[in-house]
C-alpha cells in the first residue's frame, strides 16, 4: 500500500515525559494527564493507551489537573482553562471555561457541584476559585478569599457536604510555594480558614477516611523543617483539631489513600524525593494506631525503579501523584516526571505501565509524552532506524519501529550518567554499511558536554570520534554524510558550537571549514545536485566542492525571505524567538527551505538557488523532505517543539506532488497537528516526529 494512504501510528519505547493527575472513571477508563500531549486514556486497565488531543477537541497540550465525574466524564484542567471529556472514551472534548492555569478540580458528593482552583497565569501564585452547578458545563466565581501568594496543588471535597471544600497549597510546577498548607471552606468556597495541623511542619496531604460512622474523620501528613521527618495526624471534626498519631519508632508521611470498603484501613505512599531515603508504603488496619512499612519497588520497564526520577512524584506535587477509586482501592496509579506505575494490590507492589518488553527491546503501550528531535532510517537496511530524543537520548529499532533498544552510554551522558537517558539531536547512518552509525550524545543541552561517537555495530559499543572538534562542545548537531564518498573513508559534515566541520576519513578526524557568523549554524545537508548546504539565521551557505575550507558561498536570498531572521539564536534553545531556516531538501535543480517565523513558510528555488518563491505560507513550518522516487514533497508545521503549546496556525503535515502547489493535509493519526521532522526511508516508508506523541510511522 502506498505510504501516503496509510494513517500515522506511533512507535516509541514508552514513557519518558512528565505525567500528572491520574484518575479512574466510573465506567472503567483510566486517564493520565501530561505536560506536552494532552491526556492519555486506557479502556483495558492499562494494557494499551490512546492520546486525547486536538483531534477530539482538546487544544491545550498542558494538563495541570483532572477529576473523574460520577457519570463517566472527565474534567480536565489545563493551562488554557477547563475542558470536559465525554464519557465512554472521551470521543469529544468541550472547552467549557477558557483561560487560566487550572491547578486543581474536585467533584463533590452532589455531582452537579464541581470546584476548580485557577491561577491567572501559568507562573502566578495568586489564585481564585470557580464553581459549577451543572457538572462542569458552566462556571461562576465564588468570590473566595483565598490567601495571596500561595500555589494551589490540590482540592479535596467533603464526602457528603457539597458546600465543603479544601484547598491544598504548596510547590507547583511553575511557581514556588514555601507555604504548604490546607484551607477549608464550609460555604461553597467564599470564605476559607486554615485547618491543617499548623505548627507541625509543612503539609503534605489531607484526606477523608470515608468512615461511615464519622464522615468528618480525616487524616493529614506533614514533614518537619529537616525535610525528612514525617508526621501523621487524625481529626474527628474536619480539621478543627488534630491528634498526632505518629508512631514513636517510625516517621511516615506522604500521600494518603483512604478505603471506602474498609474505613479503618489507611495507606500512605511515601516517595524518596520526599524523604531522601527510599520509597515506602505505610499501611494501617486500625485507623492509624499502628503501621506496617513496606519498601516500594517497580517491576519491569526500561528505566529501572532506581532511575534518577523513577520513584518521584508528579510535576504538580505530591497530591496529584496518585490516582485511585476509593470504592475499589486495590487499583492504584502512580505518575511522575517520566513514567506511570500500576498496582493491583493496594500499593504493595508495582509494575511499569508505559512499556512492554519484546525480547531484549521495549515497545510502548501508547503512553509516551516524549520529544524526539531526529529520526534516521537506514538506507542500507530497510528495518533499521535510529531516533534521538530530549531526555531519553539515543535509541535504535531493528524491526521498523516495533520495539526499541537504548543506545545510551553512561560515560557520555553527563547528568544522565546514573539513569537511562541523555540528549541526542543528530544521527547519521551509513548509506551502504548497515552496521555503521555516527551520533551526537550528551547531557544537558547548552550546559553539559556533547560528544560525537561512531559505532561499527549499530550502537552496541561506541568510540569517541571528536578529534579535531572543539575541546569542549556545548552544541553538536547537523550530521550529514556524502553518500557518493568512499565506503572506507566517508566524507561527513557536522556543526559544533555553531561552526561547520568536515571529515574525509570516516569521522576519525575533523577540521573547521566554515566559521559561521555569530556561531549560529545548525544544519548541514548533502544533496545530489546542489552541493552541501548549511543553515543558520545569519544566512544559508553552500559548497560545490565537498565542503572543504574556502569553498563556501552565501546564497543571495530575497529580502522577504530573510526579513526578521534572528542571527545568533538557536532554533531549539531560543525556540520562542527564533526566526530563520530550520530544514532543507533538494531534488534536481530544486531546493526547498523551511523557514519558521511570522509570515514565513516553505521557500523553493527551481534554478539551483538563483531565485526563490514562497510556496507554502505557515508561521510554524519546521521541516521539509522530498521523496526521490516519486518527487512528492512533504512540509511539516508545529507550534509545539520541546515545551508543548498549541496554536491554530499549526497545521501539521502537508504534501504536494510537485512541491509548488496543490498542498493537501496528511495528518490522519496525529492527535495534534504537529509535524516537526519528516524523513523518507527505503520503500517510501515515512518517519515523522510529532512532539508529545513522539515518533510516527506510515
Amino acid at each position: 500500500t502506498d505510504a501516503r494512504s496509510r494513517p500515522w501510528r506511533s512507535t516509541n519505547p514508552g514513557g519518558g515525559g512528565a505525567f500528572n493527575s491520574p484518575v479512574i472513571t466510573s465506567d472503567g477508563f483510566w486517564a493520565v494527564g501530561s505536560d506536552l500531549g494532552g491526556f492519555y486514556l486506557s479502556s483495558n486497565k492499562g494494557r494499551r493507551w490512546v492520546q486525547v488531543g486536538a483531534l477530539q477537541g482538546l487544544t491545550a497540550t498542558h494538563v495541570a489537573s483532572m477529576a473523574a465525574h460520577p457519570d463517566g466524564r472527565i474534567l480536565v484542567g489545563t493551562d488554557d482553562g477547563i475542558y470536559v471529556a465525554s464519557s465512554g472514551g472521551a470521543r469529544t472534548v468541550t472547552h467549557t471555561r477558557p483561560n487560566g492555569y487550572v491547578a486543581a478540580i474536585a467533584v463533590t458528593a452532589n455531582p452537579s457541584v464541581v470546584y476548580a482552583a485557577i491561577h491567572p497565569e501559568w507562573n502566578s501564585l495568586d489564585s481564585f476559585l470557580v464553581i459549577s452547578n451543572d457538572g462542569g458545563q458552566t462556571w461562576s466565581s465564588t468570590e473566595s478569599d483565598l490567601p495571596a501568594l500561595e500555589r494551589v496543588t490540590a482540592l479535596r471535597a467533603h464526602p457528603v457536604d457539597e458546600d465543603g471544600i479544601w484547598v491544598i497549597t504548596g510547590e507547583g510546577r511553575f511557581a514556588g510555594g514555601d507555604r504548604k498548607r490546607a484551607y477549608f471552606s464550609s460555604d461553597r468556597g467564599r470564605h476559607f480558614f486554615r485547618r491543617d495541623p499548623a505548627g507541625h511542619g509543612a503539609l503534605i496531604d489531607v484526606a477523608y477516611s470515608q468512615n461511615p460512622n464519622n464522615l468528618n474523620q480525616m487524616f493529614a501528613t506533614t514533614v518537619d523543617s529537616d525535610g525528612t521527618t514525617g508526621r501523621v495526624f487524625r481529626s474527628e471534626e474536619t480539621g478543627f483539631s488534630w491528634i498526632d498519631i505518629t508512631p514513636s519508632t517510625s516517621k511516615p508521611s506522604g500521600i494518603i489513600l483512604s478505603d471506602a470498603t474498609q474505613h479503618s484501613h489507611v495507606r500512605i505512599i511515601d516517595l524518596d524525593q520526599r524523604n531522601g531515603l527510599e520509597s515506602y508504603l505505610w499501611e494501617s488496619s486500625n485507623s492509624g494506631s499502628s503501621w506496617v512499612r513496606r519498601t516500594l519497588s517497580v517491576r519491569g520497564g526500561w528505566s529501572g525503579s532506581d532511575e534518577l526520577w523513577g520513584m518521584g512524584y508528579s510535576y504538580q506535587g505530591l497530591p496529584q501523584t496518585i490516582g485511585f477509586d476509593p470504592k475499589n482501592p486495590k487499583t492504584v496509579l502512580w505518575v511522575n516526571s517520566q513514567f506511570l506505575y500500576i498496582s493491583t494490590n493496594g500499593g504493595r507492589s508495582w509494575r511499569d505501565g508505559v512499556s512492554q518488553k519484546v525480547n531484549m527491546a521495549w515497545a510502548s503501550r501508547g503512553i509516551d509524552n516524549v520529544v524526539p528531535v531526529v529520526t534516521e532510517p537506514s538506507l542500507a537496511n530497510g528495518t533499521l532506524v535510529y531516533a534521538g530524543f530530549r531526555d531519553l537520548g539515543l535509541w535504535r529499532s531493528d524491526n521498523s519501529g516495533a520495539s526499541w533498544v537504548s543506545l545510551n552510554d553512561h560515560q557520555y551522558s553527563g547528568g544522565w550518567s546514573t539513569a537511562v537517558g541523555g540528549n541526542t539531536l543528530s544521527v547519521v547512518a551509513d548509506p551502504s554499511r548497515a552496521e555503521v552509525v555516527w551520533a551526537q550524545v550528551g547531557g544537558d543541552l547548552d550546559v553539559g558536554r556533547m560528544f560525537l561517537l561512531k559505532s561499527s555495530n549499530r550502537g552496541s559499543t561506541w568510540v569517541n570520534s571528536s578529534r579535531g572538534l572543539p575541546s569542549i562542545i556545548r552544541r553538536l548537531e547537523g550530521l550529514s554524510i556524502a553518500p557518493e564518498s568512499s565506503q572506507t573513508a566517508r566524507w561527513l559534515t557536522v556543526v559544533a558550537n555553531g561552526d561547520v566541520y568536515l571529515s574525509g576519513d570516516d569521522g576519525s578526524s575533523w577540521e573547521l571549514v566554515l566559521d559561521c557568523v555569530s556561531n549560529d549554524c545548525h544544519r548541514t545537508i548533502h544533496t545530489t545536485d546542489n552541493g552541501i548546504i548549511s543553515l543558520s539565521p545569519s544566512g544559508i551557505w553552500r559548497s560545490w566542492e565537498g565542503g572543504v575550507a574556502r569553498s563556501w558561498e552565501k546564497l543571495d536570498l530575497p529580502s522577504s525571505m530573510v526579513a526578521s531572521w534572528t542571527p545568533g539564536q538557536h532554533w531549539l534553545m531560543n525556540s520562542y524567538d527564533y526566526v530563520g531556516p530550520v530544514d532543507a531538501a533538494a531534488l534536481g535543480s530544486s531546493i526547498w527551505v523551511a523557514v519558521v517565523g511570522s509570515n514565513k513558510g516553505l521557500y523553493r528555488s527551481g534554478d539551483w538557488g538563483q531565485t526563490w518563491s514562497l510556496v507554502l505560507n505557515n508561521d510554524y513550518l519546521r521541516t521539509v523532505a522530498v521523496d526521490g522516487t516519486t518527487g512528492t514533497v512533504y512540509a511539516g508545521s508545529s507550534s509545539a517543539l520541546d515545551t508543548g503549546g498549541f496554536n491554530p496556525g499549526s497545521s501539521g503535515l502537508h504534501r504536494s506532488s510537485d512541491g509548488v502547489g496543490n498542498w493537501v493535509s496528511d495528518n490522519r493519526g496525529l492527535s495534534f497537528p504537529f509535524a516537526m521532522n519528516i524523513r523518507i526511508g527505503p520503500g517510501g516508508t515515512r518517519w515523522l516526529i510529532s512532539p508529545g506523541q513522539g515518533i510516527m510511522k506510515s
